[in-house]
């Protein structure tokens, strides 16, 4: 069994596959591969997948919520990794090119503005492979984590330069994907679970409505996503809109259960057939390490 995540090695979805490597207790070799699009696509049998959905600075994940429900696969864990990023460059470094992830660089806003205003901003597919491309090319500077940097050669400038929101450091929350697994429900533990709402209806106070639903089936929503419908919904000639919703219950519970029969009954035409409800899986709440 393999575990993809995105690479290269060193960066913070391999520490998140790590993670939840070790919580499933199941032999299994990680892969690194170019994007999240082929993790999520290389997802068969009884490989799976990590990847990350949200960040305290930056919020959801769009990208990862929608290979999720486009390649079909479901969650069954999750992970929380703190993210300390660090800055580094080959020693004798002058170009001022910084080389990372565009999430890293948008959460080290204010390190780079307080100390490199003018610099060129170059966005790479991870913050490894920012790190990589440093060292590769001799030049610029890179934000990663520190084990990334030295990893790669790279001489640490300054630690932990990250942002941070009302005195709390940034993380992120990572997923372990699989096609069609569960993990069982445990009355004792806190569990999550994600749900993509498709209306095929429109009204007013349509998102009211569905929050109403929420709290009328006893249940609390975490957070709350909207994005322009992936399926193929004709609602006259506005621009259909879906909703992802992070519910603090299992998806096995009798309460969530009557939500979601409600959640279809409601926004499913009469006379049709179509998904407007799907459950993309549950998980126990990750906890601050």
């Amino acid at each position: 069994m393999n575990i993809y995540y995105l690479g290269p090695e060193k960066t913070y979805s391999e520490q998140a596959a790590k993670k939840l490597a070790e919580k499933i207790k199941e032999k299994s070799g990680l892969r690194p591969l170019a994007s999240v699009e082929a993790v999520a696509r290389s997802i068969d049998g009884q490989d799976m997948g990590a990847l990350a959905y949200y960040n305290y600075l930056e919020g959801l994940v769009q990208e990862c919520l929608d290979q999720i429900y486009e390649n079909n696969l479901r969650i069954i864990g999750a992970q929380r990794i703190p993210i300390i990023l660090s800055i580094g460059s080959p020693k004798g470094n002058t170009d001022l090119t910084i080389y990372s992830h565009p999430k890293a660089l948008a959460q080290c806003s204010e390190y780079l503005w307080n100390n490199h205003p003018k610099s060129r901003q170059n966005p790479s597919t991870s913050t490894a492979a920012g790190a990589l491309k440093v060292s590769e090319n001799k030049k610029g500077l890179a934000i990663a984590s520190s084990e990334a940097l030295l990893e790669n050669g790279l001489e640490i400038l300054a630690e932990d330069i990250g942002n941070m929101r009302q005195g709390r450091k940034n993380f992120t929350d990572f997923y372990l994907v699989a096609k069609g697994n569960n993990i069982p429900y445990e009355k004792d533990k806190e569990y999550w679970t994600m749900i993509a709402i498709t209306p095929h209806i429109d009204k007013p106070g349509l998102l009211a409505d569905i929050l109403v639903q929420v709290a009328y089936h006893n249940l609390n929503n975490a957070k709350i996503h909207s994005r322009p419908a992936l399926d193929n919904v004709q609602i006259g000639d506005l621009e259909p809109q879906m909703f992802y919703l992070e519910i603090m219950s299992h998806k096995d519970c009798p309460d969530f259960k009557r939500c979601v029969d409600s959640l279809k009954y409601k926004l499913t035409p009469k006379g049709k057939d179509v998904e407007v409800v799907r459950v993309l899986g549950s998980y126990e709440r990750p906890n601050v390490p």
